[in-house]
């Protein structure tokens, strides 16, 4: 009798424990189920929806979307700006010079046709869309130009390209925000004759700085003799004019005076002892 207790008792442990495997089981898939329905947009990004490999026509927004499990596929797609190098391009002038090119572009995706450009072009459209398109414009566009107004005329290339790339991309609904021509390079013999060209006017601006130098040194020159001979000229007016004054100045009697100031007092010695005349002259002329 209590053989068969136990064994009862265990019968219904295991049959316990079978229920509550399966009710784990079925909360475990249940779980899973209900997860499956439900995707996360992340910002900037849109969702193309794919029933059973089909392309659906609705496009997930951003945030929380429901989807049918197992049947739909979600493909996240960045619609936000986005930077694209080109690889550099060998195009040429209208004489038939070489010119290579890199260039950056920035684009964006139209939220609204994601679906359109999976089903289309897939998500490697830049290799296929993008650079081809850019490619064909450089050798379409670069030949109307010579080679000397490829670098003066830059930024009117780079308007002309955003243009016409963003008219050629707008059919896969691929927005140009902006073309950036980061490198132009020329052919080794174009560049050495404009490094050339470059020392020669180098040379040519240093030798109007020396001729500019040396000019103002003249002109320096030129002023401090002018301004010299002027002073010149002041000082012999000056002394001119001092010479007039003390001219006037000296009358017959101050010479007079004047002699008589020079004499020692020593009366000159006369042969036979008579005393020497000494003619003083008449007051107002000069003493003989």
């Amino acid at each position: 009798m209590i053989v068969k207790s136990i064994e009862g008792l265990r019968g219904a442990a295991n049959l316990g424990r079978r229920i509550g495997g399966k009710a784990l089981a079925s909360i475990i898939i249940l779980f899973i189920l209900l997860w499956g329905t439900f995707v996360i947009i992340p910002a900037g990004h849109r969702g193309v929806v794919m029933l059973w490999g089909s392309v659906e026509k609705r496009v997930m927004g951003e945030g929380l979307n429901f989807k049918v499990p197992l049947a739909e596929q979600v493909i996240k797609v960045d619609v936000r700006v986005q930077p694209h190098p080109f690889r550099e391009i060998d195009a040429a002038s209208k004489e038939y010079q070489s010119v290579k090119l890199t260039g950056m572009m920035n684009f964006h995706i139209d939220p609204a046709y994601v679906n359109e450009l999976y089903q289309k072009v897939g998500l490697d459209f830049a290799a296929k869309v993008i650079d081809p398109a850019f490619n064909d414009f450089i050798k379409e566009v670069v030949p109307t130009y010579t080679i000397t107004e490829i670098l003066p005329k830059r930024e009117e290339i780079r308007r002309t390209a955003m243009l016409k790339l963003g008219g050629n991309l707008s059919r896969y609904h691929i927005i140009v925000d902006d073309i950036y021509l980061s490198n132009i390079r020329f052919g080794p013999d174009y560049e050495r004759a404009i490094e050339a060209k470059q020392v020669a006017q180098q040379q040519v601006e240093t030798q109007k700085q020396i001729l500019a130098q040396r000019e103002i040194e003249a002109r320096q020159k030129v002023a401090t003799a002018k301004g010299e001979a002027e002073s010149t000229i002041i000082v012999a007016q000056g002394q001119a004019k001092a010479n007039e004054v003390l001219s006037r100045s000296i009358s017959p009697l101050l010479v007079q005076y004047k002699s008589i100031e020079k004499w020692s007092g020593n009366l000159p010695q006369v042969a036979g002892g008579a005393l020497p005349f000494i003619n003083l002259g008449r007051l107002g002329e000069a003493p003989k």
